[in-house]
């Protein structure tokens, strides 16, 4: 009886195609340029809470009609307020994720 012949096994990582291509390079690029252009949306935050331009509504579609012009006026306020308090939750409740775990 013969002995199967034996394969050598070497270890060989794959070559990892560099991250700085064209390609990334436009999509980063986009990326960067979309949250500029959000974030000079913003409004003051004063102004988000200024007592002054409150009042009570006069009716149900005053109201509605309000809510609908402040939701597009502050959306971007709105938005870092909700990733702001959701990060601050995830972070209250593990509390463990600040430190790096090593194999």
């Amino acid at each position: 009886m013969s002995t199967p012949p034996t394969l050598t096994v070497t270890n060989q990582q794959a070559a990892q195609p560099p991250i700085n291509t064209p390609a990334f390079r436009t999509f980063f690029s986009r990326l960067s340029t979309s949250i500029r252009d959000g974030l000079s949306q913003r409004r003051p935050w004063a102004e988000l809470v200024d007592q002054n331009s409150m009042a009570r509504p006069e009716s149900l579609a005053d109201a509605l009609s309000r809510i609908r012009k402040n939701l597009a006026y502050f959306k971007v306020n709105y938005v870092a307020t909700v990733v702001s308090l959701v990060l601050a939750l995830f972070f209250f409740l593990h509390p463990l994720s600040f430190i790096e775990r090593k194999p």
